[in-house]
C-alpha cells in the first residue's frame, strides 16, 4: 500500500510539474513609450506574460554594440495595451570612486521586464519535495536554499524577513522566489515581493523542515530585533509573510484567515471562548 502510494504522488508530481512554474523563464523585452521624470514612472507596450509586480530594467543603446542600464522598474498597473511603471535606482552599481553618466529614461528605450527570472529560489518543507519539485524544470535554475540559510545566518535571522530574500536575490541575480505549502505552490518576484503566480496543489507531508530544507543544521540569531526568533509553524509563517505583502491578492488573504480561524479554534483560547459562547446561549434560552 505504502508503495502505491508513493507511486501515486510521484505520478501527481510528474503531471502537475510539467505546468507548474509556466511563468516566464526568459526576460520579455518591450519599448519604452513615455517617461514622466517628475514622478519617476514610465508607460511601455504590453507584451504577453506581464504581470502587476513584475520587475524589470531599462536599457538605453549606446551604439551597435553598448548598452547601459539605467534604472530598475517595477509593473504597478496593466490597462489595455499599456504597462504602467515605477523606476527604481540601482544601488548595486554605485560607485563614488568612478564618474557616473547622465543618461535618462526616454521613450524609445528597451524594457526588459522578468529581468533574471530563469535563476530561481524554491522554499520547501522537506529534502523529498525540494528534490521532485526542482528536478522538472530544466529552464530555470534554482539556486540552492543552503547558500540562503547561510546569509539568514550571517544576519542573524532565523526567521527570514522580506529583506533578506531581496538581499540573497539582489547578491545571486535571482529573480522569483517560489512558496510550497499543502495546497499551492506561490511563486513571488523576489524584489517586489508581489505574488506573479499561484498554482494549486494537494500535498501532505508529515516531515516539515524549519525554516525551510536546508542542508545548514544551525542559523545564528541575533540577540534581539526582529527575524530572531525560530519559525515555529511552515505554512503560517510564510503564508503571514506573504498576506502581509499583498493584501489585495484575494486568494493569500483568504488562505490567511482559514489558516487563523483553523489555529483560533484549535487553541486553548479559542475553545474556552467557544465554551463560554455555548453556556451564555443555554442560559438565555432557559431564562426564556
Amino acid at each position: 500500500m505504502r508503495i502505491l502510494l508513493n507511486m501515486r504522488y510521484i505520478l501527481f508530481l510528474f503531471l502537475f510539474t510539467n505546468y507548474l512554474f509556466a511563468i516566464i523563464s526568459e526576460p520579455i523585452g518591450s519599448k519604452v513609450l513615455s517617461v514622466d521624470k517628475e514622478e519617476q514612472t514610465l508607460t511601455i507596450s504590453f507584451v504577453e506574460g506581464t504581470q502587476v509586480g513584475m520587475y524589470g530594467v531599462i536599457v538605453k543603446d549606446l551604439d551597435q554594440n553598448h548598452a547601459i542600464a539605467l534604472k530598475w522598474i517595477q509593473v504597478t498597473a496593466i490597462e489595455g495595451s499599456l504597462i504602467f511603471a515605477k523606476m527604481i535606482p540601482i544601488l548595486a552599481l554605485e560607485q563614488s570612486a568612478l564618474p557616473s553618466g547622465t543618461w535618462t529614461a526616454q521613450a524609445g528605450d528597451n524594457a526588459i521586464i522578468g529581468y533574471n527570472y530563469h535563476r530561481a529560489l524554491l522554499i520547501a518543507p522537506n529534502p523529498s519535495v525540494y528534490k521532485k519539485i526542482s528536478s522538472y524544470h530544466s529552464e530555470r535554475k534554482w539556486v540552492h536554499p543552503d547558500i540562503f540559510a547561510t546569509v539568514l545566518s550571517h544576519h542573524g535571522h532565523p526567521s527570514p524577513l522580506i529583506e533578506d530574500f531581496n538581499y540573497m536575490c539582489r547578491s545571486n541575480n535571482i529573480g522569483t522566489v517560489s512558496f510550497v505549502f499543502d495546497k499551492s505552490i506561490l511563486s513571488v518576484d523576489c524584489q517586489s515581493f508581489k505574488i506573479i503566480q499561484n498554482k494549486t496543489i494537494s500535498l501532505k507531508t508529515d516531515e516539515i523542515q524549519v525554516p525551510f530544507y536546508t542542508r545548514i543544521t544551525h542559523i545564528e540569531a541575533n540577540w534581539f530585533g526582529e527575524g530572531n526568533d525560530e519559525v515555529q509553524d511552515y505554512n503560517k509563517y510564510y503564508v503571514d509573510l506573504l498576506a502581509e505583502n499583498n493584501p489585495q491578492n484575494e486568494w493569500i488573504q483568504t488562505y490567511k484567515a482559514v489558516q487563523d480561524k483553523e489555529a483560533e479554534e484549535g487553541s486553548w483560547f479559542g475553545s474556552w471562548f467557544s465554551s463560554i459562547k455555548v453556556t451564555s446561549d443555554n442560559t438565555e434560552e432557559d431564562d426564556e
